[in-house]
């Protein structure tokens, strides 16, 4: 699905987070923001501000682009810490 997507993306910096800042809606960008009904730039900006995630390593051509923020359907919460409570 994506091999077509990622051919020009060489070098260190090839992350989602990396265009965004730059002001690039990439295809993965734009299918998350056709799947989330919301406009591209919206989620652009998200990603750019570290509020919005697209897991989508390059050299993985049959994922399918899913956001996961706040803004979006896809949510993730985790409570990491200490208990006083443990098991052995």
């Amino acid at each position: 699905m994506r091999s077509g997507w990622t051919k020009g993306r060489k070098g260190a910096c090839v992350t989602q987070m990396h265009y965004a800042r730059q002001g690039i809606v990439t295809e993965e960008i734009a299918y998350v923001a056709k799947r989330e009904d919301l406009p591209a730039e919206l989620i652009r900006e998200e990603v750019a501000r570290g509020r919005l995630i697209i897991p989508a390593n390059i050299h993985h051509h049959r994922l399918e682009p899913m956001g996961i923020g706040i803004a979006l359907r896809c949510k993730i919460n985790a409570n990491i810490g200490n208990s006083p409570v443990c098991s052995n």
